[in-house]
Formats: C-alpha cells, structure tokens, sequence
C-alpha cells in the first residue's frame, strides 16, 4: 500500500523531470537554428542548385512542435501537481502535510525536509510513513 501512494505521490517529480529534458531539447534545436552551417567535407560533392531557403528554415517546425509539447506537458504537469495537493490535503495533521509536500511537491530531499520542519530525519521518515497511511487517492486518479 505505501508503495502505491508513493508512486502516486511520486508521479509530479518524474513528470517535472521529463519537462526539464524536453526543455534541453529545445535549448538544442534552438542552437542549431541559431548557427551557422559548416562545410560538409565527408559527402562527395554533387552539382544540384543551391537551396534559396536559410539553412535555419529547417528547424522552425521543430521547434514549434517541441514548444507544443512542453506546453502540454506543463499543462499536464499543473493538473497533476493540483491532484496531488488534493490527495495530501486528506492526510488530517498538519506536519504530515508539510513532509508530503515538501517530499513530493517540491521535490526537496529528506534533509531540507527535517531541517526546514527543525526534525531528526529519522523522525520524518517515521511521520512520511504514517502520513502515506492516511492519504486517500481518489479512484478516477488511481487510473491514470
């Protein structure tokens, strides 16, 4: 069972992760849009006409489709971060509430968790399992 809320809880952060990769990907298609073209001294030379098109052309769809897919996985990302909320606010104790979100909402690491809650880390991974006990996980949320 905790494994379950965990993985659940867990789904912002992995999520959070892949919009960070996608936002690389575009900062690399940007840089290509942006440069200058070398000579290409491995293909043999074959007399064609030259292409009146700028040689950044090529990258603008990319780009564009890869804008659109971050703003979806963002979109994606504040639904996501707004049911899990939703979830941890069940958990009726304050505390609880808190390592859950700092856990799981921002993604903080079990020492910035005990030391903003002023706790031994040990202490909050016993208040972080009892807290993952109380959650309660809507149905239609469970599926997705």
């Amino acid at each position: 069972m905790y494994d379950d809320v965990k993985e659940y809880l867990s789904r912002y952060y992995y999520l959070s992760l892949k919009v960070d990769s996608l936002k690389e990907e575009l900062h690399c298609l940007e840089l290509l849009a942006d440069g200058t073209q070398g000579i290409n001294y491995d293909e043999p030379r074959v007399q064609k006409s030259p292409s009146l098109k700028a040689p950044f052309v090529r990258y603008l769809d990319k780009l564009e489709k890869k804008r659109k897919q971050i703003d979806e996985k963002i979109e994606e990302l504040l639904t996501l971060k707004d049911e899990i909320q939703e979830a941890i606010a069940t958990v009726d104790d304050a505390v609880m509430e808190l390592v859950l979100t700092y856990r799981y909402v921002n993604c903080w690491d079990w020492n910035e968790v005990a030391d903003k809650l002023g706790y031994a880390e040990s202490y909050v991974f016993k208040l972080h399992r009892k807290a993952l006990s109380l959650v309660k996980i809507k149905e239609d949320s469970k599926r997705q």
